[in-house]
């Protein structure tokens, strides 16, 4: 079976890191090694990182908070597996998690794995159950996300692409296709590496077998300013790089749309809207909301060229791939909506 490094981006998350590692220490399959890089932790995580009582751990100490991309592509510089696994810090597993994460790498056919995600305090609800759902203006919400988890989401079979708490890749299709893009800064990025992994033909398999216990948005909270400010502006990341021409004509149509729903559910203090509105004030929304869309679209002629630098890597048409966006449609009413 093929050697697997498990990288950890970690910020000031030492109450998480030590449950996560010692459950790690665990496992069943044992040919594996685990790389943290710390983003400048304040919290002793890197003193604890240099006296943690974990061999299979090497750590990589960053002077500065430089996001979870970067994190994550310093890790990828000094891993050595075959089979490259990203991981929150904010999570728990199982002992069998990485044995049956990585199982279906075992088909050739398969580039990527997504596992079985749920709550740690609620492991009867779904977090992601393979991997994401997209909607067309580039922002992106877990399959069966806050739903009970039913035999439906216990089914082995293919899904779009994999979520960033936990995933395993080959590494032949980084080696292909690069890693994080590392302007993300925060969220979107594993979107805009899924879309991307899957435009060069990429395959991804869902494997609800491999369980992850996640706390959710422990880094960065759940209805924080900095998480709707990243989240709005990252989805032109995610579009202009990735997604064919037809669909960012049509993207101001789609996001017109999100944003009557989003409307709706802050008015009605429901969902994600709702509570970023109550705990910061519908202004404060709508102030992140400019800044964040000023912001994207300031991007545009830098991710134009990004575009046009993965183009030749770019296998699957945009017929085909339309196909793969209508099969995994996000409905604008599930992002208002649900938390």
């Amino acid at each position: 079976m093929a050697t697997v490094s498990v990288i950890i981006a970690n910020y000031n998350g030492l109450h998480f890191l030590k449950d996560c590692l010692e459950s790690l220490s665990k496992q069943t399959f044992s040919d594996f090694e685990v790389v943290v890089v710390d983003n400048g932790s304040t919290d002793g995580s890197a003193n604890w990182l240099n006296a943690a009582p974990y061999p299979f751990v090497k750590s990589v100490l960053l002077e500065e908070n430089s996001g979870f991309g970067i994190a994550n592509n310093r890790g990828y510089d000094i891993a050595t597996g075959e089979i490259i696994v990203i991981l929150n810090n904010d999570t728990i597993l199982p002992d069998d998690f990485l044995e049956q994460l990585i199982s279906p790498l075992e088909d050739t056919e398969v580039d990527m794995v997504a596992p079985l995600i749920v709550y740690k305090d609620r492991p009867d609800v779904v977090d992601k159950a393979g991997g994401h759902l997209f909607y067309p203006d580039g922002l992106n919400r877990g399959r069966g996300c806050g739903e009970k988890l039913t035999p439906h989401y216990q089914k082995v079979g293919n899904c779009f692409y994999p979520d960033g708490c936990a995933a395993a890749f080959r590494r032949e299709l980084i080696e292909k296709a690069g890693f994080f893009d590392e302007e993300f800064f925060l969220y979107g990025e594993d979107t805009d590496l899924g879309l991307r992994y899957r435009r060069t033909g990429a395959t991804c398999r869902f494997q609800p077998a491999a369980v992850v216990f996640h706390i959710h948005s422990g880094t960065a909270g759940k209805y924080s300013p900095d998480k709707a400010y990243y989240v709005e502006r990252n989805r032109w990341y995610v579009m202009i790089k990735n997604l064919p021409a037809f669909w960012i004509f049509l993207s101001p149509l789609f996001t017109c749309i999100r944003y009557l729903f989003q409307a709706i559910a802050v008015l009605a203090g429901k969902g994600s809207p709702g509570r970023f509105a109550e705990g910061h004030s519908r202004l404060a929304l709508l102030k992140t909301l400019y800044r964040a869309n000023l912001d994207g679209l300031k991007a545009i002629p830098t991710l134009l060229q990004k575009r046009k630098q993965l183009k030749p890597l770019f296998t699957i048409g945009g017929f085909a791939f339309s196909r793969l966006m209508i099969r995994y449609f996000l409905s604008p009413v599930k992002i208002a909506f649900r938390d």
